[in-house]
């Protein structure tokens, strides 16, 4: 399949490597000349793509998927977006959960109060261009040199008894495959580890007076019982301890 990843980042990155593993024809595009030998490491094909600057958009005429994984919380992108005048096959795009509050309380994709504005800005312009478009909110980003440890190396964390909503990236390329070839779209999913152990027993720092029931009222948990249920999906990493 020819696969086009807009905005490849980190994340994007790891992603293109994947697909490329698995005969995928991938087309990766930056915002920054510099980091063009590196996504040719990884990628059949890179360009310089600036939604702002950017005039002829053919090289991704091709594409028979497109991943939309632009910042989220920027809104930079938004009215090059909006110039974009091609159509995709299939669509997918990169989020956040930070989307919902902070507040306390079990998250899943049927809550619709007081999300962030700034990323909810952002899916809304991707689904009402790409109205087929799954969106995929992804909690904190984990794997190889991004981990807890190396966060947290030369400081305590304010809060150990926090739970986390990390989600590795080998799930998020193995989830992104498995949506090559599925046709539900227009969904939206929280794709996070299904287990929410806190910052204190991931850095084995002795934490007291801190329930360790992930359902307690007075923590805030991402739900991914969604993907869950519509895929069968089993992950690769569920437990944020051992990734």
């Amino acid at each position: 399949m020819n696969i086009a990843i807009i905005g490849c980042g980190w994340l994007g990155q790891r992603v293109a490597a994947y697909l490329t593993e698995k005969n995928h024809h991938v087309l990766a595009t930056t915002t920054s000349r510099e980091k063009i030998p590196t996504l040719e490491k990884v990628a059949g094909e890179v360009h310089l793509l600036d939604f702002n600057k950017t005039e002829n958009f053919s090289f991704l005429n091709e594409s028979e998927m497109a991943i939309f994984s632009m910042p989220v919380s920027r809104n930079s992108w938004h009215s090059g977006f909006a110039r974009l005048q091609l159509s995709f096959p299939k669509t997918l795009f990169f989020s956040s959960t930070g989307i919902y509050p902070q507040d306390p309380g079990i998250y899943t994709e049927d809550f619709l109060q007081n999300l962030r504005p700034d990323i909810l800005a952002s899916e809304t312009l991707v689904k009402e261009k790409y109205p087929q478009t799954t969106v995929l909110r992804f909690g904190g980003l984990m794997g190889d040199e991004r981990s807890p440890q190396n966060f947290f190396k030369h400081k305590a964390p304010a809060n150990p008894g926090k739970k986390v909503n990390y989600i590795h990236y080998e799930d998020i390329v193995a989830i992104t495959e498995l949506l090559l070839t599925e046709e539900k779209g227009a969904e939206i999913y929280n794709i996070v580890a299904p287990e929410h152990p806190s910052l204190g027993e991931i850095l084995q720092v002795t934490v007291t007076d801190f329930k360790n029931d992930k359902s307690a009222p007075d923590q805030r948990i991402i739900s991914p019982q969604h993907f869950i249920q519509d895929f069968s999906y089993k992950f690769i990493h569920p437990n944020p301890k051992y990734f």
